[in-house]
């Protein structure tokens, strides 16, 4: 690192300052029970006349004029990247959804140096595509979800001695005879059926044979080892490009085929994509080599810059505290096309915000979401090379990166700065979290009834008894399990299994948080579906309505006595993902340091 570089990335690092304006904050419905209030609620702290910001109580900050945005852009310090699987010298970026000569010029052209998911014609230099990446040092990384995506899943919790190994109808395995690896262990079948594997032998080549649960994504090595050896000698190949979003418990094949690149190709990189704390289920020693956090912060009612931060700081504190130093590229969003969510496209300073943000975080490079193209002139799902001040603002930033190897980075908004989980830049180890409870005992899912509430009475409602089991839905046997959280994210969808089961049920989480002394709080949350929050016994929050789990999203004050403190979580789901996430900060936002939690681990 130069002497430029170093102060600079000094400089970043010290930096608390005033920044550019707050995006707009979420919106909600939640029934403020107890004294909660919305993030949007709780940040509109004041104005300020410089940067033309006007506050109100329901609307939180306005945007200020483009001008005075734009212009904060150039203030601030140069943030150098943090150094990890680098092109010539250079971070990484990337332009995602490269399917064509003409997407890879265009990439090309915006300043990238490497196009992800890309088509399988760039690895072939004898092709027009292959040719073109050759020529101008472009490189390509190869997706390779195929083995997360279109994988059988276990169709049913399986003991250690079963030879028959069903799995979910319509899927396709290997034929057999043929090797298939369930979280680590090796088994191998003599035929398959449309839903099962016959003739097993189990504990292949020295691993364990152990009861398996239901609706892990089976990994097939043999013929993905043929994958890999067919691309692996590219010159064009930089990497690979795995996982993408959430298709099940995937962790068991990331481990598997990560083995396989290592054990075949050894010199190139694997790339997990994952969409938001909850998804880190899917993330442990062994799953990828990089991880490449995303979000669509284009919401309904607005840009969301804090979904960006504070998402990322979740993933790395959770994902570095069991692989020290592992590195992260940032894959910021030019549009979202979800009519449920959106407002309209990002601006062009909402992307260079977004890049920002990611850097300030340590990112090892960056990644541009999407080259893609209009088909239909009513369509608004469209990529950044469709709007100039997009495509210009994109340039802008690989121009600076290739020529720095840095991004100038302004301070972080204040509010922002005061509610971090972890310190800015990049940490090769990450501090443990303070006022995040690391697990909860859940029990669900429970049948809610014709009514079809949070109000719906339960069992669990008349107290808390962790010895205790219950009727749950379909006749399901219920007792409390043990769950640990990911960046304070609990999601059930993920432990259910298949969403048909998840309808029309409730769930509870509980855990202890101790205090030497009393103090108030504020609970920070989110909450994809209905949910409300007891402590000790008394409601303080309550959410109705549907969204996606997002940090932060509203605030809920409680005291909690000198001593240990009983927190119940309760929510309601009539459909698709369910889940919340739940943390506890000091009057001011910032994280609470000090309390001790019941399960300390999950």
């Amino acid at each position: 690192m130069n002497t430029e570089n170093n102060r600079t990335w000094n400089l970043c690092h010290e930096a608390h300052g005033m920044n550019a304006v707050p995006g707009s904050q979420r919106d909600s419905t939640t029934k403020n029970d107890g004294g909660g209030m919305s993030r949007r609620e709780f940040i509109a702290l004041g104005a300020s006349a410089a940067l033309g910001m006007v506050v109100t109580a329901t609307r939180g900050w306005a945007r200020p004029a483009r001008e005075a945005r734009m212009a904060d852009s150039r203030t601030g310090a140069r943030m150098r990247l943090h150094e990890a699987y680098w092109i010539n010298g250079v971070p990484v970026l990337g332009a995602f959804n490269v399917r064509s000569l003409e997407d890879l010029q265009i990439a090309h052209q915006a300043g990238f140096n490497m196009a992800a998911y890309a088509h399988l014609d760039m690895l072939d230099p004898d092709t027009p595509m292959g040719r073109y990446a050759l020529d101008n040092g472009l490189k390509a990384m190869h997706s390779i979800t195929g083995p997360t995506h279109g994988s059988p899943r276990l169709a049913r919790a399986i003991d250690a001695r079963e030879t028959t190994i069903p799995f979910e109808s319509g899927a396709k395995p290997a034929p057999g005879p043929g090797v298939v690896v369930i979280e680590d262990e090796r088994i191998r079948y003599r035929d398959s059926t449309e839903n099962s594997l016959t003739g097993c032998e189990r504990g292949l080549d020295g691993t364990e044979a152990k009861p398996h649960r239901a609706l892990i994504i089976m990994f097939w090595p043999e013929p993905f080892a043929l994958e890999i050896a067919k691309v692996k000698d590219s010159p064009n190949l930089w990497g690979y490009w795995a996982l993408d979003d959430t298709p099940g418990y995937a962790l068991s094949a990331m481990r598997g085929l990560t083995s396989v690149v290592h054990e075949v190709d050894g010199h190139h990189p694997v790339c997990g994509g994952y969409s938001g704390p909850d998804t880190m289920f899917n993330f442990g020693p062994g799953a990828c080599d990089i991880i490449v956090p995303y979000w669509y912060p284009v919401l309904k009612w607005g840009y969301d810059r804090q979904m960006t931060s504070m998402d990322t700081q979740a993933i790395l504190v959770y994902a570095r505290r069991q692989v020290p130093g592992i590195p992260f590229m940032g894959l910021y969003q030019a549009f979202w096309g979800a009519d449920w969510n959106k407002r309209g496209p990002l601006t062009a300073f909402e992307i260079r915000e977004q890049a920002e943000d990611f850097v300030r975080e340590g990112a090892a490079g960056l990644m541009g979401f999407a080259v893609l193209h209009q088909t239909n002139p009513n369509d608004i799902f469209g990529g950044f090379n469709l709007d100039p001040e997009m495509t210009r603002a994109v340039r802008e930033i690989n121009d600076e990166v290739r020529r720095t190897c840095a991004l100038t980075v302004p301070p972080e908004r204040p509010e922002m700065a005061a509610i971090r989980i972890r310190p800015i830049g990049f940490q090769a180890h990450e501090p443990e979290p303070q006022g995040i409870p690391p697990a909860w005992r859940i029990a669900f899912p429970f049948e809610a009834g014709e009514s079809g509430d949070l109000d719906t009475s339960l069992a669990p409602d008349a107290g808390i008894d962790l010895t205790a089991t219950y009727v749950g839905k379909d006749g399901e046997q219920l007792s409390w399990e043990t769950i640990g959280t990911r960046g304070g994210v609990i999601a059930f969808l993920d432990l259910i299994g298949p969403v048909k089961k998840a309808e029309n049920t409730i769930g509870y989480a509980v855990c202890t948080v101790t205090s030497s002394v009393e103090r108030t709080v504020q609970v920070r949350l989110g909450a994809a579906k209905d949910t409300l929050v007891r402590v000790n016994g008394k409601e303080i929050w309550r959410y109705t309505g549907s969204r996606g789990i997002h940090l932060d999203d509203n605030v809920a004050w409680t005291t909690l006595p000198a001593g240990k403190s009983e927190i119940v979580v309760k929510c309601y789901n009539r459909g698709g993902g369910w889940g919340f996430a739940l943390r506890f900060a000091d009057p001011d936002g910032r994280p609470a340091a000090g309390l001790s939690f019941e399960p300390a681990a999950g």
